[in-house]
């Protein structure tokens, strides 16, 4: 059986489970940048795209024409978004980890629109099943300090389904 290759195993849909920033020198000493519980999806396709969407839960529901300004600021500091095209090198740089960059095309964020950025990534089988993490290379500020991002997706299951679940 052939072994799948990188981009093979990273196409399809990923939730988030955890993201959070560690210091350098220890990484039990983390940070939730949108929380403990942020929630969110990652997608890969076959033709080189991808998106990804992470939420801080916890917003009151109102509908599009009857939130107020506040509720709408709440909104936008509790969503990321981005979306564009992803690229993949899998003969890896120096330390043969694989080059994976997402340009982000789209943002919810304006700093983010049109910028490329570079993800350090590795995938992990586990109990519970697969697993994609991602980070950057080196430290960024967070909370005031420098540290180490990662961003822990697991595979979504493949569906097949003809209809939505009821709402709840």
């Amino acid at each position: 059986m052939a072994k799948e290759s990188i981009r093979q195993q990273l196409i399809g849909a990923w939730e988030l489970i955890e993201y959070f920033a560690h210091l350098p020198n220890d990484p039990s000493d983390k940070v939730y940048p949108m929380g403990s519980h942020a929630k969110g999806i990652i997608m890969y396709t076959p033709d080189g795209y991808m998106s990804a969407q992470l939420v801080t839960p916890g917003q009151a529901p109102f509908d599009r024409a009857g939130g107020s300004d506040k509720d709408w600021a709440k909104v936008g500091r509790s969503f990321v978004s981005y979306t564009g095209q992803f690229y993949l090198d899998e003969r890896g740089d120096e330390k043969g980890r694989p080059i994976l960059m997402h340009h982000m095309g789209t943002a919810s964020v304006p700093y983010l629109r049109g910028d490329t950025q570079r993800r350090l990534m590795r995938f992990s089988n586990e109990s519970d099943g697969k697993y994609l993490i991602l980070g950057v290379d080196g430290t960024m500020e967070v909370a005031g300090e420098k540290r180490v991002i990662q961003v822990r997706w697991r595979r979504m299951p493949f569906n097949d389904k003809t209809t939505p679940p009821e709402k709840l």
